[in-house]
């Protein structure tokens, strides 16, 4: 060989390693973005655990019984007042709510699903007693394609947020 031969462009090891290094930056890079929906559905869910605890505390706390509607795309909590059930119309944390477009409820009173309405029909299937118990559900926040998040609380009002299997 010529003594003056110089080596031009990359060797395949040379290449290969910088595809690896490329593919484990996209990698890196698209675990971190997330899926923002599965994100959108995981807050809503923490949201409607937290406020049922709490409308547990405030139930125990005042000495008020408490309930919440279901339907479709969102949930309303109501108070128990001499005239029957009544929406919670005055508090900024206890108002009604509806889910980001694109999900939607399922619920489940004692292993049975309900078939939810459209719209609030301001006829609450889950009650949250002034001594602290909560009727026993499971509902579940779905994307109606690939994710599913159940929320399930027991009659002593302990609770499980998982991501469940879609």
């Amino acid at each position: 060989m010529n003594a003056n031969y110089k080596q031009r462009g990359f060797t395949l090891i040379e290449i290969i390693i910088v595809i690896l290094i490329i593919s484990v930056a996209i990698t890196v890079a698209t675990i971190s973005i997330g899926n923002p929906q599965v994100k959108r559905m995981k807050q809503n869910s923490e949201r409607i655990a937290s406020l049922i605890q709490l409308a547990k505390e405030q139930a125990i706390f005042n000495s008020q019984d408490y309930a919440l509607s279901v339907w479709e795309s969102g949930y309303a909590f109501y108070t128990l007042d001499e005239a029957g059930w009544s929406a919670v119309n005055d508090d900024r944390i206890f108002r009604a709510r509806s889910l980001p477009d694109g999900l939607e409820f399922n619920l489940h009173l004692d292993g049975i699903k309900v078939v939810l309405e459209r719209e609030d029909k301001k006829k609450p299937q889950i009650f949250i007693t002034s001594d602290g118990e909560i009727s026993p559900f499971q509902l579940d926040i779905t994307d109606l394609e690939e994710w599913t998040y159940q929320i399930s609380f027991d009659e002593l009002g302990e609770f499980e947020v998982v991501l469940a299997d879609g």
